[in-house]
């Protein structure tokens, strides 16, 4: 760390603790301190912002005279979650940059974005991170090298930041390094998806059938690579809770961990990191990366796809001994590939599209994490954004409703469908797992965010009071607007109900405390459950005998969780709806397995994240989330990796998706009519 005496104002020494992913502060200055503390800009660049012109309408953020302004007398002011992007002219030449932003007063994400296709479109990105130099008034630069710019093609260029808390911005500067050699070829190749591994140069990846740079998403390697390594892994070993999974999936992770020491790039060295946090395979545990927030889906795909049986094309197509069939649930107005509810997803890239998308793990860096190794739901509800930025072809079997029909298998070029402009209107659809809806009032995109939808369901006779309700989070902390929600549901079904479906097939999860006012109405209070926190790095996942000592001793001391109440209805027949879940919604299902008059439906267990997370950021260029702690339940297994298992496993029909019908639905409906409350 570099600390540089400021003019204006008082020299007081300022410390700043430059994270473990920092690059070495030796590398390229750019800009630079005379002895009275004056800045200035490097002679050499090529673009500077120091805002003492008003921005362009548009900007974001605000001009403001500053006496403390790092080049002459403005600085740009950014409130809490400000942002703003300013156009830079660069060069028409292939060359590489070193780009610097000088910032105070809160943290600030920094990045350059790049379009070649199409202007407003990014294309590319880099992201910007500490360099080690601050000022004794409080600058922190921030900057990032070899960031590769093929000038011919460029058609647009923006340097972002944006302040989560507010801060100021001032001395940007971006300095030419060198002429961008790429042997053999264009700097950004096209290329045939996650599965072409020839086309893309080290430090690249294929996306949207062309090679990206991924090197300057994140830091540079650091001079002390190989303690930076053992750092992190002794990191995700003594963080990360989960028992099974960590038996399971530690070799793999170990396996990549080993990989940033190895690395020869970058990408290769920290891309390494964020392999190893999705190889411990849970659903509290997930990565993320800068191109996840400013890289948008230039083809989209207005299609759900879901698990189940496709009970019409097995001729065409045999099942997979190893996984599900995938089907499409329902699809927008428009970007659809000209498929509809009962169509059949058979292959991507000549895979299966479940073992495909699980094939991503290593490029994929916003890939979903389930901590059961048997379901791969949240897999496939985000097939048709893999689909779009890794495939090159699908094969798929079209269907006809009228007849009840379908065809042959047929293959789809994604890499060939055209690219939208930014500004391009799509009617999307939510993938929530539910085909139909079932409830007055229901979105028809299926959008329900936060919100509750409920009422007496539709296909029902109204003598019959089967009330429903169809909702994604538990995020509750009481009697907010959410729990207040859930509290009147609750109260209008001990009124009036005879019978009630939840319909939960898309659970986000949140606190304990949304489940807990959906056991109050028809489980029987019992002791459900008891959460831990890892004491050691070392400690291993316990015998039975250890576990249910360890569980009836928090029953003992009062500390053990607690589900339903001891005034339950067990005269209303409840069914339960999943499908995709985690954390509070596969403590929703725990408790009330088991109960007189509740049963789940669902194709398969749920995700099993019966933990908490604790989530790391570095300049939001790299995320990452980990799962701490594990659940005890009474038999002495811990629960984390082992999702609650349905009482009726149910799975969607290609038949029934293309009659229109909602097969899970259906199945929890004729249970509810065949025990109405009196």
């Amino acid at each position: 760390m570099l600390a540089f005496p400021r003019r204006r104002r008082p020299s007081t020494l300022v410390a700043l603790t430059i994270g473990a992913l920092a690059g070495s502060p030796s590398a390229a200055l750019a800009g630079t301190f005379a002895g009275d503390g004056a800045f200035s800009f490097d002679a050499r660049a090529a673009a500077t912002l120091d805002f003492e012109e008003p921005l362009q309408p548009g900007s974001g953020g605000k001009v403001t005279k500053d006496d403390g302004a790092l080049s002459g007398a403005s600085v740009l002011v950014l409130g809490a979650y400000g942002q703003v992007s300013l156009p830079v002219e660069l060069p028409k030449t292939a060359r590489t940059y070193r780009l610097r932003l000088w910032a105070r007063g809160g943290e600030v994400v920094g990045g350059l974005e790049l379009a070649y296709g199409t202007p407003g479109r990014t294309d590319d990105v880099a992201a910007l991170y500490p360099t080690g130099r601050v000022t004794s008034d409080g600058w922190v630069e921030l900057g990032n090298d070899g960031v590769a710019v093929d000038g011919a093609r460029l058609v647009g260029a923006n340097v972002s930041a944006f302040a989560p808390g507010g801060a100021a911005v001032d001395a940007i500067e971006i300095v030419p390094e060198g002429d961008l050699v790429v042997p053999g070829g264009a700097p950004n190749p096209a290329c045939g998806g996650a599965t072409d591994p020839l086309s893309c140069r080290a430090g690249q990846m294929c996306l949207w059938s062309e090679c990206r740079d991924t090197a300057t998403w994140v830091p540079p390697i650091p001079a002390d690579r190989d303690d930076v390594a053992a750092y992190l892994a002794s990191r995700l070993h003594f963080l990360f809770g989960p028992d099974l999974e960590r038996k399971v999936d530690m070799p793999a992770v170990d396996a990549a961990l080993e990989q940033m020491r190895l690395a020869q790039d970058r990408w290769a060295y920290w891309g390494g990191f964020l392999l190893a946090v999705r190889r411990l395979h849970d659903g509290h545990t997930t990565t993320n990366s800068i191109a996840d927030y400013v890289m948008r889906n230039p083809r989209p795909i207005a299609v759900c796809f879901l698990e189940g049986d496709a009970d019409l094309t097995h001729g065409a197509a045999p099942k997979d001994p190893g996984y599900l069939d995938v089907i499409v649930s329902h699809v927008g107005g428009d970007h659809t590939l000209g498929l509809h509810a009962g169509d059949r997803l058979v292959a991507v890239d000549g895979m299966h599209p479940i073992a495909w998308a699980r094939s991503l793990v290593a490029v994929n860096t916003s890939q979903p994490g389930i901590s059961n190794h048997t379901t791969y739901a949240e897999l496939a509800s985000t097939l048709r954004a893999t689909i779009s930025r890794f495939a090159r072809t699908i094969d798929v079997v079209r269907c006809d409703a009228g007849t009840g029909s379908c065809g042959a298998v047929e293959r789809l070029a994604i890499d060939e469908l055209p690219m939208d402009a930014p500004s391009t209107p799509v009617d999307n659809v939510v993938c929530d797992n539910r085909p139909l809806r079932h409830l007055p009032g229901a979105p028809a995109d299926h959008a329900i965010g936060e919100a509750i939808y409920r009422g007496l369901v539709i296909g029902a006779d109204p003598a019959e009071k089967v009330y429903g309700m169809e909702w994604e989070s538990l995020m509750t902390l009481g009697n907010d607007a959410l729990g207040g929600e859930l509290e009147a549901a609750v109260a209008s079904w001990r009124a009036d109900a005879r019978g009630v479906i939840l319909d939960h097939r898309t659970g986000n999860g949140g606190t304990i405390v949304g489940p807990q006012i959906l056991w109050s109405f028809g489980v029987p209070q019992h002791a459900s459950d008891h959460y831990v926190d890892r004491a050691g790095a070392e400690d291993e996942l316990p015998a039975i005998e250890d576990g249910k000592a360890i569980f009836d001793a928090a029953v003992a001391a009062g500390t053990v969780g607690y589900a339903g109440t001891a005034n339950p209805n067990t005269k209303v027949p409840v069914a339960l709806l999943l499908t995709q879940d985690v954390s509070a919604s596969d403590w929703l299902p725990l408790g009330m397995k088991g109960a007189p008059s509740t049963k789940l439906f669902a194709p398969f267990q749920t995700n099993g994240g019966f933990s908490t997370r604790y989530s790391f950021g570095y300049w939001l260029g790299l995320g990452y989330v980990v799962a701490v702690g594990d659940t005890f339940v009474p038999d002495g297994s811990t629960h984390n990796g082992r999702g609650v298992e349905p009482d009726v496993v149910v799975l969607p029909k290609q038949s029934d998706l293309l009659a229109g019908k909602d097969t899970v639905f259906e199945a929890a409906l004729a249970w509810v009519r065949g025990g109405l409350a009196p």
